[in-house]
């Protein structure tokens, strides 16, 4: 995803980079990920629903967002630039989609505790009902990792050549504002038909073309960019700079232990 000189860093260091990355983005553009689900099940929203399903979006993100960059780049070296990117996306949505229908379920009812939807969900639908919607998810997480990972990492390259960037913010910024262009549309189709799956709403796809034509599939497009514009900055900026978190602290190790190499033998248990 992103190159950086010295070791690389473990699939362990990997995922908790991509998971604090990905929480973090998470809570900074809920407020719209709600506005967007609302408009694609054609409710309207107040004030105080804003924040309706943050728990279970943060689980989700700590689950599914954590996998589904940090097993990015190590599926990538073993199946491809792109047959990595949709390999992470499906094994995210199978750790995350429990939280996912909940966060759906609880954004589409604002006003309810998790712990009450959870619990009707399971007690009116049994536990299937937690991989309710899993194929669109699978698809749409697939797609979304292969059109934001791939497209930021062309990005990056392409404003250092040609438009003169050197590593850093404003690079990490540019890029990741391009790479949420390109994953909006080549997501919301999917992301429309996953959203009503979940909430146990309509989601034969020619019903929805003989009811509304071609363009339902957009429904929420702005407010998805919206979301996912900013979410694919701040997920591609926290992540650098929690990657380089992690090296330094790994530096800082390996000169910890370079220095107490160096100390005579009986000077290092002092």
């Amino acid at each position: 995803m992103a190159s950086h000189p010295g070791r690389k860093l473990s699939v362990t260091e990997n995922l908790f980079a991509s998971g604090a990355a990905v929480v973090g983005a998470t809570i900074l553009t809920h407020p719209i990920d709600v506005v967007k689900v609302q408009l694609q099940m054609a409710e309207k929203s107040c004030v105080g629903a804003l924040f309706s399903g943050l728990q279970a979006a943060s689980l989700r993100a700590a689950t599914y967002g954590s996998v589904r960059i940090g097993l990015c780049e190590p599926l990538q070296e073993k199946a491809g630039r792109s047959g990595g990117a949709l390999l992470a996306g499906v094994l995210a949505t199978v750790v995350g989609n429990p939280f996912e229908v909940l966060k759906v379920r609880l954004q589409a009812e604002p006003g309810r505790g998790e712990l009450q939807v959870l619990r009707d969900m399971l007690k009116t639908e049994g536990c299937l009902v937690l991989a309710s919607g899993f194929g669109w998810a699978a698809t749409r997480s697939s797609l979304l990792t292969l059109s934001q990972v791939v497209p930021y990492a062309h990005a990056k390259t392409a404003l250092q050549q040609w438009c003169g960037f050197s590593e850093g913010g404003a690079l990490h910024v540019a890029a990741s504002l391009m790479a949420g262009l390109v994953t909006t549309t080549v997501t919301a189709p999917v992301d429309v038909l996953k959203t009503k799956a979940m909430s146990s709403a309509e989601s034969d796809v020619s019903a929805m073309l003989r009811a509304h034509g071609p363009f339902v599939f957009f429904k929420g497009w702005l407010a998805n960019y919206v979301r996912l514009g900013p979410q694919t900055l701040f997920i591609f900026v926290f992540y650098e700079q929690a990657r380089h978190l992690v090296e330094c602290r790994m530096q800082f190790r390996m000169r910890f232990d370079d220095n107490a190499m160096a100390l005579p033998e009986g000077n290092r248990h002092k």
